[in-house]
């Protein structure tokens, strides 16, 4: 199975969702704070997640050859790693929440990489 992954399609959907949930993020979330909105940063952090599980997975959905819903969700899930990675030292963080981003994105990665394979134009 792993001879059927195309990298190139991962790095650069975990590039894109990756670049996508920051930049979301910092402007969703810097709106909120401005506005007043309580806990607008948490929300726009939030947000940002969703949309570059979504996103990523598109991107790679819409490079790879086949198996596009397969390459968003292992995109989701990378995003996903490193995420946990990123906040590992977090108090409170539990085993509970680990398995729900995890199944958060696999959906979301897949999703994205469905629409993306939907998107992908047919080859005669």
């Amino acid at each position: 199975m792993l001879a059927a992954v195309n990298v190139s399609a991962l790095l650069i959907g975990v590039a894109g969702g990756g670049l996508a949930a920051t930049i979301l993020a910092l402007l969703f979330g810097g709106i909120l704070s401005v506005l007043g909105v309580p806990y607008g940063p948490d929300v726009g952090l939030l947000a940002g997640v969703f949309v570059g599980l979504v996103f990523g997975g598109l991107v790679a959905g819409r490079l790879a050859v086949h198996s596009h819903r397969f390459h968003g969700s292992i995109v989701g899930l990378f995003l996903a790693a490193v995420i946990i990675f990123l906040s590992r030292g977090a108090a409170g963080v539990s085993i509970q929440a680990v398995l729900t981003l995890a199944l958060a994105a696999v959906v979301l990665g897949g999703f994205g990489g469905w629409l993306g394979g939907r998107s992908r134009p047919v080859s005669p």
